[in-house]
């Protein structure tokens, strides 16, 4: 587990530097605007679609271990590339290939860490997993400011390293777990298996909706009047607030049981995740049709959402993997649409704000309030589900 954990936390750095953190580096250094980053978010969830669907394939013929090795060589080649050609036509295809390589190993690596574990073993398995990669997430986001301001190629380079040694990583020896399972007690316990059920219906509706939130914010959030009031090297580490509370609630869950058999928790949780995107995406007095000069007042306001937002989403992202793997006994085949989920989200919620942008160009609210509508359209599916098995009992 170790070798696994050491690698998930390297490409977690290499991912992280270039899919949300690039999109300050294209607003500073490419001079972007937010609809440019909302396109390029869109057409990554299409391309992350399809690689988190053709993860089980390529396991299939491979394995897991040589896969995982040969996906890792192949993003330090698409980190390699663009480095090489820092420029704002050949940076996008770089990283819409990068995309769809990197969206096979996730998959992957979330069937290494399952395999094998007891339903109270898995969650503290996955607590370490989403622990690693939330917290390199927030690392990688913070200090990209700096980078860019300082070390430019190092945007590119420390990825291209981090994949590298990944690669090499997984190279060394077996990483294969113990056969086992990881359905535990849950076929003996038919009330908990229900609960599961349930649970996991919520979080295939909560998982895209909490990405759309996730992506429609990375690709706006440079945009944002609030963000842009921060000197450019603190705005990437203000951004990554939201990650930073994600951290702690993915702590807290790794090692309670309690949310185990509420799944009704989660959609909680999407409620609450609705009210904070707009809390960090607008000044209140947007939210009231207004404008206004951005005051000390308002900073803290978006910063402080940024703890909800984190949470919920953290929350919803840790149910969802937990549910699926408890229930497919950690396959690959359930990692791959845990993924394609997220790419699904990835593709909805930037989806919405273009063509809100389109017909109210260079309104952030248009896009905010489109966002929100894919949202709503969420939470009254899951609330319907919820109602239905509530009614089967």
């Amino acid at each position: 587990m170790r070798r696994i954990f050491c690698a998930h936390g390297l490409a977690s750095i290499g991912s992280n530097l270039l899919l949300p953190s690039f999109f300050f580096y294209a607003t500073q250094i490419f001079h972007w605007n937010s609809s440019q980053c909302l396109e390029l978010v869109s057409a990554e969830g299409v391309v992350y679609i399809i690689g988190a669907l053709v993860a089980r394939l390529i396991v299939a013929r491979l394995g897991r271990q040589r896969s995982l090795a040969g996906i890792q060589a192949l993003l330090t080649i698409a980190a390699a590339s663009a480095w090489l050609r820092p420029t704002p036509v050949f940076v996008p295809g770089a990283i819409l290939c990068y995309t769809l390589v990197s969206a096979m190993g996730w998959p992957i690596f979330e069937s290494l860490i399952s395999a094998g574990a007891e339903p109270s073993m898995l969650s503290r398995r996955i607590g370490v997993y989403n622990l690693i990669w939330s917290g390199m997430g927030t690392l990688s986001l913070a200090i990209s400011g700096t980078i860019i301001n300082h070390f430019r190629p190092g945007m590119f380079l420390l990825p291209m390293a981090a994949h590298a040694i990944a690669a090499l990583l997984i190279s060394m020896g077996n990483v294969e777990p113990a056969e086992g399972g990881a359905t535990g007690h849950a076929a003996a316990e038919p009330g908990l298996l229900r609960q599961r059920r349930l649970a996991l219906q919520l979080g295939r509706i909560g998982l895209p909706a909490s990405y759309t939130v996730l992506y429609s914010l990375v690709a706006l959030m440079p945009s944002l009047v609030v963000i842009r009031s921060f000197a450019p090297a603190s705005q990437t580490v203000v951004a990554s607030i939201w990650m930073g509370s994600r951290v702690f609630v993915f702590i807290a869950l790794g090692f309670m049981a309690w949310w185990h058999t509420r799944p009704r928790v989660l959609l909680y949780a999407a409620v609450a995740m609705l009210i904070a995107f707009f809390g960090v995406t607008l000044q209140p007095v947007q939210l009231l049709g207004g404008a206004a000069a951005v005051t000390g007042w308002d900073q803290i306001l978006m910063i402080a959402f940024q703890i909800p937002l984190g949470l919920t989403m953290g929350m919803i992202y840790a149910g969802s993997l937990y549910f699926g793997m408890v229930l497919s006994e950690g396959s690959t085949e359930h990692g791959g649409y845990h993924e394609a989920l997220i790419g699904l989200g990835q593709v909805c919620g930037p989806a919405a704000a273009l063509t809100a942008e389109h017909f109210w160009p260079g309104d952030i609210r248009a896009a905010v309030f489109a966002v929100a509508a894919v949202l709503v359209v969420c939470l009254i599916s899951a609330t319907y589900v919820t109602i239905r098995e509530l009614r089967r009992r």
